[in-house]
């Protein structure tokens, strides 16, 4: 297919959980046709890879109840292209021990200023996500690419 729509799936994982719960809103963009995804690391994505998008999933483990490091240089480094990024969908993910709605609520904060159009709600999970929370992120990753057809 010719126009098909592109979504980037952005992360930061210290254990794995965060990239689990990636790539099950992966999964979920998978499922909707004429949707494709990429699922990259925060630290390996260039502005261009953001540009070319049709829409985000950013995710972050809880770095003491803030987003990590990796994904706030990303954002930083987005910020000099968010005119090219405003109005696109963005769904937002965050897992941690206890701290993972407050990473959740920092990633929102800041990526309000690309003024996006939110898929919500957030998926957040405590600890690796389950059967339940990867149907859920599933869910919302479809979600999303629907999103992005519109």
């Amino acid at each position: 297919m010719a126009n098909k729509k592109k979504i980037l799936v952005a992360y930061a994982s210290r254990t794995g959980n965060t990239e689990k719960l990636a790539e099950a809103i992966a999964e979920g963009v998978n499922g909707v046709e004429g949707v494709s995804v990429t699922i990259k690391r925060a630290r390996d994505i260039k502005p261009g890879d953001a540009v070319s998008a049709d829409g985000y999933a950013f995710g972050s483990h809880s770095a003491f109840e803030y987003m990590a490091g990796e994904l706030k240089t990303l954002f930083e480094e987005l910020y000099r292209v968010r005119d090219k990024m405003t109005g696109k969908p963005v769904l937002l993910f965050a897992t941690g021990h206890g701290g993972q709605v407050a990473a959740l609520e920092s990633m929102d904060r800041v990526v309000g200023v690309f003024n996006p159009r939110w898929i919500k709600p957030g998926v957040a999970v405590e600890a690796m996500p389950d059967e339940t929370e990867k149907a859920r992120a599933v869910e919302m990753g479809k979600k999303l690419a629907e999103a992005v057809k519109k």
